[in-house]
């Protein structure tokens, strides 16, 4: 093994319950949700639930791209760019998502120095999820990733998500279970870590004050999304997640809503809150996650409706 790959590896065995790439597979890849906890498992999203249930693709209606960017808490950035397109049978989705965690100095015992990138990951998504009788949807979604340590350590594979959703008697009720992430190990050099498999499931109300009979006409309408969820990555205590968000539509093409987010059992990351803006057919959308002892992330996305 090379210094340098030794050097990578080095720095994989500084979390020794992750891989080095899970954190971009466990990503959350809207800043809506990243706003709502990321307690998404439930909610008929559209690309938006792309990064929680691939269920909630089947709730897309009209072709969408999407982007987000977020600023880390050190000197590492993470990106994603989707396209979501309604089938007859149900809707696709595509997307490419990275992962820069900055520069790293290193350093080895010839005297030789080099400064590198610490670590740079890329996952390609393919999502589809199918509306079916009775309020159902499932969805199935395949990830193929290749994670880079030092510029010198490389794994590449793939990990699959499934989920389902359901859309209850009860007004405004829905249930949603995902399982993300199952597939073979990260195999850097001869290291090999599991993916961090995760099972989510939880529910989501949501209420709206009435319906726009004139278009128009300027009236605002209310409203109002709440949901709940559990989380279990391997490895990893039992993390519970409630989110909420208020929006209020002018008209028939403007929209302001506002959100927020509480994560329990978790010692990375607790409070979260956002807004998102819509006009017409592009929306804007931002999300601050409390990072406790680290500082804060900062989330920022634009979209498109076509």
């Amino acid at each position: 093994m090379s210094g340098l790959g030794l050097a990578a590896l080095l720095l994989l065995s500084a979390a020794p319950t992750q891989a080095a790439g899970s954190p971009t597979l466990r990503r959350s890849l809207s800043p809506r949700a990243a706003a709502m906890a990321d307690a998404y498992a439930a909610v008929p999203g559209g690309l938006s639930s792309l990064g929680a249930n691939p269920a909630g693709r089947a709730a897309a209606r009209r072709a969408q791209l999407e982007t987000a960017f977020t600023s880390g808490v050190l000197d590492d950035s993470f990106g994603f760019i989707g396209w979501a397109q309604p089938l007859p049978a149900g809707a696709a989705a595509a997307g490419l998502s990275y992962y820069d965690a900055g520069k790293v100095d290193l350093h080895f015992a010839n005297g030789a120095a080099e400064t590198r990138t610490a670590q740079r990951d890329y996952v390609g998504h393919l999502a589809w999820g199918l509306p079916l009788p009775g309020g159902l949807a499932v969805g199935a979604a395949g990830k193929h990733y290749r994670f880079e340590l030092a510029q010198e350590a490389r794994a590449a594979g793939f990990a699959a998500d499934v989920g389902a959703q359901w859309k209850t008697p009860l007004p405004g009720l829905s249930l949603g279970a995902a399982l993300q992430n199952a597939g073979p190990g990260v195999k850097f050099e001869r290291e090999s870590d599991p993916l961090p498999l995760t099972t989510r499931g939880g529910a989501s109300w949501s209420w709206k004050s009435g319906e726009a009979k004139d278009v128009d006409s300027y009236v605002t309408v209310t409203r109002l999304l709440a949901s709940a969820e559990a989380i279990k990555t391997r490895d990893e205590a039992l993390i519970g997640a409630l989110g909420s968000e208020l929006a209020m539509d002018f008209g028939a093409a403007t929209s302001i809503a506002l959100r927020a987010g509480w994560r329990l059992n978790s010692d990375f990351a607790r409070l979260t809150v956002g807004v998102g803006m819509r006009e017409g057919r592009f929306s804007l959308d931002y999300a601050m996650a409390e990072k406790r002892t680290l500082g804060q992330a900062h989330h920022v996305g634009f979209g498109v409706r076509f």
